[in-house]
């Protein structure tokens, strides 16, 4: 390879612009030439953005529908791949899971398929990612003339080109991995435990005995939730950055990329066109959750340096938002699953195997329809009684937080546990139409946020004894 010389355009590689200059006669492949760069460009500048969900495409299961013939609700919005393509939905849909996609052959309109190998069969039993990949096709009809010859049409082709988007499953394998790590091990473990389970659920007909299971299999349903979760963020990985940061693989950094959907790029089931948007857990009973924050993410650009990329990206930060609103969907979810007056039992080591570094749990001791009794909640815990905290602190303590690691329970990681003034100050104000009690809590290694202080008018939540 020769080298490159100073002051000199090195142009291999580049893209192709047409050129106009008048008397040109121009064909269609030079306006199409001029549309791939186009194209090519948009590419560049996505890529420098970076991949993910910019907005919308949130995911729900629809309410009343039948788990084994699932249908998901996705809402408009916009994504980004990791080849720079825009991923656009202009509409809400519902989508059908049990329907196979057709694939879109390349010559199809301005992207080829995309799709992952074939040996990777669903089995529907299963966890999947529930991904959203750019799409094109043709439309309408146009004239078109012979150049040479009277001019009159002589037939027609397609006048438009339509860019939308394509959705797929994509099985994660968690039944047929053999991970060694602890994490992977947790995860095999409680899908055995549960695969049987669902098999006896599946054959119930009296509403009662089906909800009496639902709530026994509750617990290790929402651990393996948790743990699949945090599979994806790649929690056990990120946990030995601190002894060894300077771990190599290949002239990079060793964490440059960790987790399950890292390891689903590198073994090329997870393409660069495709962006993950939910997690969805098949069982003999049919879906039992589609969990979003598992696998989606904002969009942000790749690390500044490979060497450094844990200090020098926003990789963590956005993973640690996205641990948080996992953990606050996934605590939202409970009551539906065991009943509100049940709330009251659940203890978080029984539930979920981490926490994230902040979180917000709404709290029933006063009224158990309302939440979780935080006593009980925490009664696995080592955490520090709750004391009162300023509303003002909330936004910057938890953006604080979302750099911490997440709370691995099985460690015995002290926890702050807060009250929030103004949120007790309005249920002591008024007793009618007061808010919902609730309490935060963060990691022991976040700053704690409960110092003593005379603060203004508000002597009684100042933490003073």
């Amino acid at each position: 390879m020769a080298n490159a010389q100073l002051n000199t355009p090195i142009l291999t590689g580049g893209i192709l612009n047409t050129n106009f200059f008048n008397g040109r006669v121009l064909a269609a492949e030079d306006l199409t030439a001029l549309q791939t760069a186009n194209a090519q460009q948009r590419r560049q500048l996505g890529r420098a953005i970076g991949d993910g969900v910019a907005c919308g495409l949130a995911v729900t299961l629809n309410a009343g529908t039948d788990p084994t013939q699932p249908v998901v609700h996705i809402t408009a919005g916009l994504a980004l791949d990791r080849s720079g393509d825009a991923v656009a939905l202009s509409s809400d849909i519902d989508l059908a899971l049990v329907q196979t996609l057709d694939v879109q052959a390349a010559s199809n309109g301005l992207f080829a398929a995309c799709q992952p190998p074939q040996t990777m069969v669903p089995t529907n039993l299963d966890c999947y990612i529930l991904t959203a990949s750019p799409a094109s096709g043709l439309q309408g009809s146009a004239p078109m003339t012979d150049m040479v010859g009277s001019g009159f049409a002589t037939s027609c082709a397609s006048a438009n080109v339509v860019e939308g988007v394509q959705f797929n499953l994509l099985p994660l394998g968690i039944a047929n991995t053999s991970n060694t790590t602890a994490l992977g091990n947790q995860a095999l473990q409680l899908y055995a435990t549960l695969a049987p389970q669902f098999v006896q659920l599946a054959g119930l007909t009296d509403a009662t005995a089906i909800a009496n299971l639902q709530a026994q299999i509750a617990p290790n349903l929402s651990k393996f939730r948790n743990v699949v979760a945090h599979l994806c963020f790649g929690s056990d990985t990120l946990a030995g950055f601190a002894a060894n940061p300077f771990a190599m693989s290949n002239g990079e950094s060793s964490f440059v990329s960790y987790g399950l959907l890292d390891d689903l790029r590198t073994q090329g089931y997870l393409t660069d066109c495709t962006v993950p948007l939910a997690l969805v857990y098949w069982t003999a009973a049919g879906v039992q959750f589609v969990d979003m924050w598992s696998v989606r993410r904002p969009v942000f650009p790749g690390p500044a340096s490979e060497v450094w990329p844990v200090f020098s990206g926003r990789r963590r930060w956005m993973e640690g938002l996205a641990c948080f609103l996992q953990f606050q969907d996934q605590i939202a979810s409970i009551p539906s699953i065991i009943g509100t007056s049940q709330l009251g039992t659940v203890a978080a080591d029984d539930y979920f195997y981490y926490l994230p570094a902040v979180g917000f749990i709404p709290v029933g001791n006063v009224n158990p329809q309302a939440g979780f009794d935080y006593i009980e909640f925490f009664s696995g815990c080592t955490y520090r009684n709750p004391v009162f905290m300023e509303g003002a602190r909330l936004d910057s303590m938890s953006r604080s937080a979302f750099s911490y690691p997440p709370i691995d329970l099985s460690s015995q990681e002290m926890l702050w546990v807060y009250q929030v003034r103004e949120n007790q100050e309005a249920i002591d104000n008024d007793g009618t139409s007061a808010p919902s009690l609730y309490m935060v809590f963060t990691g022991g290694r976040v700053p704690f946020q409960g110092e003593a202080q005379y603060d203004l008018n508000y002597f009684n939540y100042a933490n003073y004894m």
